[in-house]
């Protein structure tokens, strides 16, 4: 540990009872909520990757760190009292959470406490609002656990499996064990695996036709296309059936998953491509990434001609959804409920 770090530890333990104090006097005026109902006495060690954390009760006061957090609780049946997502912090609450929260706000009944960006969310608003318990991910918040966890019982989880992948199904149980959920979480579970054989009975007919999947994320077409193999729609489509083309099997890629070029790209062999458009500097003013990422693909002289194109067999889609921000049980079901739209055309015309 260097100098600064146990002073720059000391500074924020001395900034949060500072900010304990100021909640006296609304230093940030919070939306008015309801006091919760008291919880019952059940305590309980739950583990998580940061160690073990005591939770009581089931926490009404819930703090979601990530889209996928808050999806997972969410599916969960429980509404959070806060939310980091991204970005700058803008406004003191989502009071439009349909609008404001992508894909998962239609969910959301409350409206919850905007704490900003979910890698360096305001320990301001997190002190002031008092919550219950803390849910965040390691992989970027593990450095400010500690000073999380001087403000309430903190847990940080990951969703990494053994194989390498990331799905929701490896921190479910540990969430729900912390929310006292964990009937839900493996009525979750159960039904997973049922829309699965669902999917996979459903879309036989296009496995068997177009068996190769790669999955891309361009970048407004700049010049480089990354692979997208790991993410949650190629993880979907791979326990459906479909094999999912990886950069280590392209010789274009001696040296692993890098991205290409977009005049390299054509060479690529796979039967179907879906391509998870997202934009640095996309405006809310313009279309959206996957139209305009389509439009400029349909410009291209060289991609434009690729025989997928022309036969429809490269699926436009938004990278927030289909690659790996929420990773949750609602992600799951819009993607398994999208596909069959997108996919059984491709046979029904030809057939």
């Amino acid at each position: 540990m260097t100098l600064r770090q146990p002073i720059r530890f000391l500074l924020l333990l001395l900034l949060m009872a500072l900010l304990s104090i100021a909640c006296q006097t609304s230093l940030v005026e919070l939306p008015h909520v309801e006091e919760p109902t008291p919880t019952t006495n059940d305590c309980r060690i739950v583990e998580h990757e940061m160690g073990t954390t005591e939770v009581c009760g089931q926490p009404q006061r819930v703090v979601a760190l990530s889209p996928h957090i808050l999806d997972s609780i969410l599916s969960l049946g429980v509404q959070p009292f806060a939310y980091a997502q991204g970005g700058v912090l803008n406004g003191q609450r989502f009071d439009q959470p349909e609008e404001q929260i992508p894909y998962l706000g239609r969910y959301v009944t409350t409206q919850p406490i905007n704490l900003g960006s979910r890698r360096s969310p305001s320990l301001e608003r997190l002190v002031q609002s008092q919550p219950d318990v803390i849910l965040g991910e390691n992989w970027h918040l593990e450095d400010q656990y500690e000073f999380l966890s001087q403000i309430s019982p903190t847990l940080l989880f990951s969703d990494v499996g053994e194989n390498g992948r990331q799905h929701w199904r490896y921190n479910i149980q540990g969430i729900a064990e912390a929310l006292g959920r964990e009937d839900q979480a493996e009525a979750l579970l159960t039904r997973y695996s049922e829309q699965i054989a669902i999917a996979r009975e459903k879309l036989a007919p296009v496995v068997a036709a177009y068996p190769r999947v790669l999955a891309i994320a361009p970048d407004d077409l700049a010049g480089t296309i990354y692979f997208m193999e790991d993410s949650t729609a190629s993880n979907l489509l791979r326990e459906i059936g479909f094999e999912i083309v990886t950069s280590e099997a392209s010789s274009l890629l001696p040296n692993g998953n890098l991205p290409i070029s977009v005049e390299a790209f054509p060479q690529i062999e796979t039967d179907l491509i879906f391509v998870m458009a997202w934009s640095e500097n996309w405006s809310e003013n313009e279309p959206y990434p996957q139209e305009k990422i389509k439009q400029q693909w349909g410009n291209n002289p060289l991609l434009s001609q690729m025989p997928a194109f022309k036969d429809g067999r490269i699926l436009f889609v938004d990278y927030f959804l289909w690659a790996s921000n929420t990773r949750g049980p609602i992600t799951d079901q819009l993607i398994l409920e999208k596909l069959p739209q997108m996919l059984l055309p491709l046979v029904n015309e030809n057939g």
